[in-house]
């Protein structure tokens, strides 16, 4: 449904469509600058160009969220953006009443930036059906400040709240000590682990990291406390979260648009993983869950798996001799590391020869002659499904069941590897 009843037609202002009219997010974030934040007690919080740029892509949210209205298209990413902006503020001590006041603020420059434009009397009904659509996007903002506010109070009872999520994990929480912190204890949980992975640039030194890191979390938790409801336990750090969610309030089948929410909140790839338990098997899914996202660490994947998916890994994982003997199998290819890194690339792309030459810049008949010297070495064809099924689980054995020292020379593994390209 249209976010618009203007959408029909194209509203205009002097001749050109109002959505072309809007003015640069430069011109208004500046003077919101002037007006609100430079002579308030914020820089003293936050760096000057961090409010700088908050401040841009607050007022850029804005402005993508009117034209989206002006034009009927769908609003709910801008307004999702906004809100996020909004609750980043709000946990930087903005009162609510000033965030109010510079929204409107701003709501009022660009109608009437667009107003200003109306040239003749027929224009009149433009900056008529505007003003509609401004009374509409003002309604947005307000709820969506309103909601932001409202999950930062929330926010302010975490440290009780950690507590008790602690407690259930360990598997000694008490109804007295869920009652205190005014959540009902369920019966069965989805149990998530998630990690956020960092971008490249990210990992480097940057004046504003610890900031980053904090909104990071507290967008996160606002997002979570939105979507599972108010009796969502978690506990979380700077690269990783577990969340404790009521199985009534998780539909399984939704668990990737829940991560894409994840995603969108934490402005960072992720890795996820699940399982439901009943609450007195919580301490041991969370053991799990958290193991598989080490496996995923460690086999480079990313976004959701399931632990069903992930289950032949998992086992593998366990330590045992069949896990050991199994990783051992590759190790005549340690003097070929240019072989093993070809037999990686072979399984991960499905074992197409075509597409494993693509992804290591090679010809297909380097990757044929390549598989036929892994077999030679290893007594294993990569070309014939058992061989396949058994190169396969040795590699999982081998790259999930490596120490912690063998990692640390292996490189860490949210880092691309490079490719094979010698012969």
């Amino acid at each position: 449904m249209p976010d618009s009843i203007l959408s029909a037609r194209i509203v205009t202002v002097g001749g050109r469509p109002a959505v072309d009219c809007l003015p640069p997010a430069s011109t208004i974030s500046g003077k919101i600058m002037s007006r609100f934040v430079v002579d308030s007690a914020l820089p003293a919080r936050v760096p000057l160009a961090a409010l700088r740029r908050d401040v841009t892509a607050m007022v850029k949210a804005c402005l993508e969220l009117t034209a989206r209205l002006l034009t009927g298209a769908d609003a709910s990413k801008p307004l999702d953006d906004v809100r996020f902006g909004v609750l980043e503020w709000a946990q930087e001590g903005v009162p609510i009443d000033a965030m109010l006041e510079a929204v409107h603020t701003g709501t009022r420059m660009v109608f009437d930036h667009l107003a200003a434009q109306a040239g003749s009397a027929g224009d009149q009904v433009a900056v008529s059906d505007v003003a509609h659509v401004f009374v509409g996007l003002s309604s947005r903002l307000a709820a969506a400040i309103a909601q932001a506010y409202s999950g930062q109070t929330r926010a302010a009872v975490d440290d009780d709240a950690d507590a008790l999520a602690a407690a259930v994990m360990a598997g000694n929480a008490t109804p007295a000590m869920a009652r205190a912190c005014g959540v009902r204890l369920a019966e069965n949980y989805v149990v998530f682990a998630v990690a956020f992975v960092p971008h490249q640039e990210e990992a480097q030194p940057h004046p504003d990291r610890q900031i980053i890191s904090s909104r990071t979390v507290r967008r996160v938790r606002a997002e979570v406390s939105r979507l599972g409801g108010d009796h969502a336990l978690m506990q979380m750090g700077a690269g990783t979260a577990t969340l404790l969610i009521p199985q009534d309030h998780f539909d399984p089948a939704a668990a990737e648009q829940f991560v894409e929410h994840l995603v969108a909140a934490a402005r960072t790839r992720v890795r996820a993983t699940f399982v439901t338990v009943g609450i007195g098997g919580i301490r041991e899914a969370v053991e799990r869950v958290h193991a598989v996202l080490d496996i995923m660490r460690r086999l480079r994947r990313e976004g959701l798996e399931r632990f069903e998916g992930l289950s032949l890994e998992y086992q593998l994982s366990r330590p045992g001799a069949a896990g050991r003997y199994l990783a051992a199998t590759l190790d005549p290819l340690d003097k070929h590391p240019v072989l093993l890194e070809t037999l990686k690339a072979y399984l991960t792309t499905r074992s197409t020869r075509l597409r494993t030459a693509h992804v290591l810049h090679v010809h297909p008949n380097t990757v044929d002659y390549r598989l036929n010297k892994i077999a030679e070495i290893t007594g294993l064809d990569p070309l014939h499904s058992d061989g396949v099924w058994r190169l396969r689980s040795a590699l999982v054995a081998r790259m999930i069941g490596v120490g912690e020292q063998e990692s640390v020379e292996r490189g860490d593994p949210d880092q691309a590897a490079p490719a094979a390209q010698a012969c």
